[in-house]
C-alpha cells in the first residue's frame, strides 16, 4: 500500500477535479458539464498535425511548456496535448484549458477571442485566428502573457473549487481568529505550531520510499513603511521566522532560503485578494542537512489592522514533481478573504 488511509483524502481532493471528467456526466451547479483534464494541462487545437509538428507548434510549446519558475528541476508550466481541428469533438470540448489556432486565409487580419465556460465549467477557451503564419506569430507574441494569465487564473479557480468542498472549518476558524483572514485550508492539514504572530500548518503524505509534505506558514508584524516589500527584507524575514520556528531533522539544522543555486524571483501582484502584494518564488534548504524544496509566498498589507502579512507555502517532495502541489498552495492563498470588522 503506497499511501496510508488517512492521507488518501487530500490526494484525492487535489487530483480528482482534474482527472475525473473524461468519463463523467457530472454537472456543475449551473447545469453545465464539469470540465476535464489534469491540473496544469493545456489542450492545443491546430488546423492539422503538420502545423503542430512544425514551427507554429514549436512556438506554442516553447512558451506554454516553458520551465516553471522557482523549481529545483525543470517542470513545464503546462503539460500540453494536441489534436487537429477535425478531432475537436464533445469529449475534447470538455477540457478546462483550450488554446485554438486557426490559420484562415479568408481573414484579413488576426483576431484573438477568449471565452469562459464555453462548453464546460470551469473552462477557458482562447482562439487565435490569423490569415497567415506570420500574422499568427505577431498576434501570439503580442498577447501570450495575457493568455498565460487567463489559463493560470482558471487553474486557481478549479483548485479553489476543491478546497471549498473540503475546507477544514475548525482549522480555518482558528487561523481566522488569530490573523483576521480566512483561508480554505483543506482537510488533512493540521496546526503544527503556533506563536504570537505566527502559525505553521502542515500536511504529511506518507509514502513507502519518501514522504511528501505541504506546509503553510503565516506570519505578521506591524506595518511601518514600504521596506517590507523590499526583496532583501522578504528573504531576511522568512529566514528569521524559519530559524526560530522550523527546525531541521538533525542538531543545529534549520530551514533557510537557498540563494546560491537558483536565486528567488520576485513579482509585484496587483490582482491579489489583499490588493498590492509581492510574490516570491524560490528554493529552500536545510542548513547542516540535505533537505530542500520549493516555496511560494505573498507579502501584503492588512489595511484595517495595519499589519503586514506573509502567506508562505512550501513543498517537500524530493526527486519528484512539485509544481502541482505549489499550484494547490497558490490557489489557497488566492482565495484569501479578510474578516469583517465587528
Amino acid at each position: 500500500m503506497i499511501y496510508k488511509f488517512t492521507n488518501r483524502l487530500l490526494l484525492f481532493l487535489i487530483t480528482a477535479l482534474f482527472l475525473f471528467g473524461a468519463g463523467s456526466c457530472t454537472l456543475s451547479e449551473s447545469g453545465m458539464q464539469r470540465s476535464s483534464g489534469s491540473i496544469n494541462e493545456l489542450l492545443v487545437v491546430t488546423n492539422d498535425k503538420p502545423q503542430w509538428e512544425g514551427e507554429p507548434g514549436d512556438t506554442i510549446r516553447e512558451f506554454f511548456g516553458g520551465p516553471t519558475i522557482g523549481l529545483s528541476q525543470p517542470e513545464p508550466m503546462f503539460d500540453i496535448l494536441n489534436i487537429a481541428q477535425k478531432n475537436l469533438n464533445d469529449l475534447f470540448k470538455r477540457y478546462h484549458n483550450i488554446f485554438i489556432v486557426d490559420i484562415n486565409p479568408d481573414f484579413t487580419q488576426p483576431l484573438s477571442e477568449t471565452s469562459k465556460n464555453l462548453w464546460s465549467e470551469p473552462q477557458r477557451v482562447i482562439k487565435v485566428t490569423a490569415p497567415s503564419l506570420a500574422s499568427f506569430y505577431e498576434e501570439f507574441e503580442k498577447n501570450k502573457e495575457t493568455f498565460l494569465q487567463l489559463f493560470i487564473q482558471l487553474e486557481r479557480e478549479r483548485t479553489l473549487a476543491i478546497n471549498q468542498m473540503a475546507t477544514n472549518i475548525q482549522l480555518a476558524g482558528t487561523l481566522e481568529r488569530k490573523f483576521n483572514i480566512f483561508l480554505p485550508i483543506p482537510g488533512g492539514f493540521y496546526l503544527a505550531k503556533e506563536a504570537p504572530d505566527f502559525a505553521w500548518v502542515r500536511h504529511k503524505i506518507t509514502k513507502v520510499k519518501q514522504d511528501t509534505e505541504l506546509s503553510i506558514l503565516i506570519y505578521t508584524m506591524d506595518y511601518k513603511d514600504t521596506i517590507v516589500f523590499n526583496p532583501r527584507h522578504i528573504i531576511q524575514w522568512r529566514n528569521t521566522i524559519t530559524l526560530e520556528h522550523i527546525p531541521g531533522p538533525s542538531p543545529l539544522s534549520f530551514m533557510k532560503v537557498s540563494e546560491a543555486y537558483i536565486p528567488p524571483v520576485f513579482n509585484v501582484i496587483t490582482d491579489f485578494p489583499g490588493g498590492y502584494a509581492v510574490e516570491t518564488r524560490g528554493l529552500w534548504e536545510v542548513e547542516n542537512d540535505f533537505m530542500g524544496g520549493s516555496f511560494i509566498n505573498y507579502t501584503f498589507i492588512d489595511q484595517a489592522n495595519n499589519k503586514v502579512i506573509t502567506l508562505d507555502g512550501y513543498v517537500y517532495n524530493p526527486n519528484n514533481d512539485k509544481k502541482n502541489y505549489l499550484r494547490q498552495l497558490e490557489s489557497i492563498f488566492f482565495a484569501l478573504k479578510f474578516s469583517k470588522e465587528e
